[in-house]
């Protein structure tokens, strides 16, 4: 799930001071956790306010919302594709299945154009004796030496190869607006249906 978070500052840019983060936190955990990820260009006045706050600054939170959450049926098999910061969601997942003790049938496809873009490993090879098989894959050209994992861009083929009866999968996307729309479409064209595709995009903050 996600909340509306206002950060207030002087001077915001153009983006303003508000933004939707997924709760990156299990519901086991005491504390509301967010992943931000920030990269090499300039970043917004929303980020540079959120990053230099000390304990006892003030952030407000509002209009809790959101259906990505995982089914009732825990028999349901499960595939999750994550792209980027679009790992936070199955993070808080992850998490929970570790507090609470409880098992799943998930594969995770975690995507990522560098080796250095993969965040809460520790928590998703944890997740692994929950059911949780995480499968790394490197987008970009830079494969390091002895990489095992998956390289090049997620297919059909690959998802089928290693999801069994993976079309009668219930299907969960999160990452960038774009990459999401365009694996819907490949799990249409699958034959998913499309009540078994759940989404959560990020667009740019």
């Amino acid at each position: 799930q996600y909340l509306e978070w206002t950060v207030p500052h002087k001077h915001p840019d153009s983006r303003g001071n508000r933004r939707y983060f997924t709760i990156t936190s299990s519901p086991t955990e005491q504390e509301i956790k967010l992943g931000v990820r920030i990269g090499p260009a300039r970043s917004s006045s929303f980020k540079q306010t959120l990053l230099a706050m000390q304990p006892g600054s003030v952030v407000w939170a509002a209009q809790l919302g959101g259906e990505f959450t995982l089914p009732k049926d825990q028999h349901k098999k499960i595939v999750c594709i994550a792209g980027g910061i679009g790992i936070t969601p199955f993070r808080s997942m992850a998490q929970h299945l570790i507090d609470t003790g409880a098992h799943r049938n998930i594969t995770l496809f975690y995507a990522s154009a560098t080796p250095g873009g993969f965040s809460y490993c520790q928590i998703l090879d944890q997740a692994a004796a929950h059911g949780i098989q995480t499968k790394y894959v490197i987008t970009g050209s830079n494969i390091p030496d002895g990489w095992s994992g998956m390289t090049g861009f997620l297919t059909a083929e690959a998802i089928t190869a290693n999801v069994p009866d993976a079309v009668h999968a219930t299907y969960y996307l999160s990452g960038p607006g774009s990459m999401v729309s365009n694996y819907k479409k490949m799990l249409r064209e699958m034959k998913v249906p499309a009540r078994n595709i759940k989404t959560d995009y990020f667009p740019g903050f």
